[in-house]
């Protein structure tokens, strides 16, 4: 899950990871301390953006604006970058027709996160 660095999301959105995988024995978000920052400005020019560097699906771990830029490389083009809307299911919930890029382990993950059902 990204986030815009120093965002409102950011500051006030519960862990999604904590969401799926609650931790025991009421201690404390195990991802909050360790998130990374990404400020790759090539792929998401507006802004820095905050990601899972330990998350328990790989699908979270990274920066999602990243992703989405190297699966599509034929829109590096200066605008498209602005346009980069991240990573299906990691940083924002996937249109039906990038079902695809969703390994089926995390569907339940991504519909828990976003609000969705699983297709």
């Amino acid at each position: 899950m990204c986030y815009a660095d120093r965002s409102l999301e950011q500051a006030t959105s519960t862990c999604a990871m904590c969401k799926v995988f609650p931790p025991r024995n009421n201690y404390s978000c195990p991802h909050k301390d360790s998130m990374g920052v990404c400020k790759n400005r090539a792929n998401h020019p507006r802004h820095d953006v905050v990601h899972f560097r330990n998350a328990e699906l790989s699908s979270f771990n990274g920066c999602g604006f990243c992703k989405w830029a190297k699966r599509h490389p034929r829109m590096q083009a200066a605008d498209a970058a602005w346009k980069n809307p991240g990573w299906p299911g990691c940083c924002r919930p996937p249109k039906s027709n990038e079902y695809e890029f969703i390994n089926g382990a995390d569907w339940y993950a991504i519909s828990k996160i976003h609000g969705i059902s699983i297709p």
